[in-house]
């Protein structure tokens, strides 16, 4: 009778099991038709075009393998544009994920009108990336700028100061838009994480006679990494996708232009459809690539401290 009833028991537990998995299945299965007909099949159509040899002003599309690959080595122009990308992948990234903990730190101190804050806050990044690129190239302006008139207001030589008349300035100028547009989504995911932190760790932190800095320093950023490196993978991503505020500020010039920008002009300007295909393929690698770092570091380091 024992044997009968643990067999029973075991028949519907497993029974059990089998509906819950299929369960799992039928709710996950949208998500998962979704992502294979807009990311996965597009992606993969993608890798295997850019083995091939596409271009409208040839006929055929032969087979070319590794050649549309292989032709990047001796691009001279992707080696600016490669440069140009990596420079402003570092700066936006440092700069949101510097300015944009900080901002979220000063937020998450205002007690009366904090949601009036965040409306401001989040306009930019709410804003399509072209109008905000219009906005800034009226403020950048030589003759009737905003900032060149500022400057000159303060006693500074500014007057009809041309901010895109060399490559460092027109690059930090760029940067400056791109971080402007995408800094609020750094804020608003760092804030979350911070307003999650229990107050009764700030109270003994007070008590143990911990400075503001020290509370900061040793219980919010420790407790707010993981957010951190969310929007630092946000950061990285939508860097090596810039393409409206180097576009509408600088246009083609090689001085600034990011690889997105050469994918546009080698797919749409000299057809080659295939090269901006492979082109694409490599900056979308690099740029998971380097978010994973983010992503295996922050789990290494929670997972030793768990």
């Amino acid at each position: 009778m024992t044997a009968l009833a643990s067999e029973g028991a075991t028949s519907k537990r497993g029974v059990g099991f089998n509906a819950e998995a299929t369960l799992g299945l039928l709710l996950v299965s949208p998500i998962v038709i979704t992502m294979a007909a807009l990311v996965f099949y597009p992606m993969g159509r993608t890798v295997w075009d850019s083995l091939h040899r596409v271009n409208p002003m040839q006929a055929g599309t032969p087979f070319v393998g590794l050649e549309n690959y292989s032709r990047m080595l001796s691009d001279s122009q992707l080696a600016t544009t490669w440069s140009n990308t990596l420079t402003y992948v570092v700066l936006a990234v440092v700069a949101e994920t510097v300015f944009g903990v900080l901002a979220a730190a000063l937020i998450n101190q205002i007690k009366v009108g904090r949601q009036w804050v965040l409306a401001a806050v989040i306009l930019p990044w709410a804003l399509p990336g072209v109008v905000n690129s219009v906005i800034w190239l009226w403020i950048y302006q030589p003759g009737a700028g905003l900032l060149n008139g500022i400057l000159s207001a303060l006693g500074l030589p500014f007057e009809n100061h041309v901010w895109f008349n060399d490559r460092t300035s027109a690059i930090v100028a760029v940067t400056i838009v791109h971080v402007w547009r995408m800094m609020p989504l750094t804020i608003v995911i760092v804030l979350a994480a911070m307003q999650s932190i229990p107050a009764h760790l700030y109270e003994a932190a007070r008590i143990d006679g911990a400075t503001r800095i020290q509370m900061f320093a040793l219980v919010t950023l420790p407790l707010v990494r993981s957010a951190i490196a969310v929007a630092m993978t946000n950061a990285t991503v939508n860097a090596f996708n810039l393409f409206d505020e180097a576009w509408v500020l600088a246009g083609a010039s090689l001085e600034t232009r990011p690889v997105l920008v050469q994918i546009y002009l080698e797919t749409f300007q000299n057809l080659r459809f295939s090269y901006g295909m492979a082109l694409s393929v490599v900056i979308t690698l690099v740029s998971l690539l380097i978010s994973l770092v983010y992503v295996l570091r922050v789990y290494r380091s929670t997972r030793f401290d768990s």
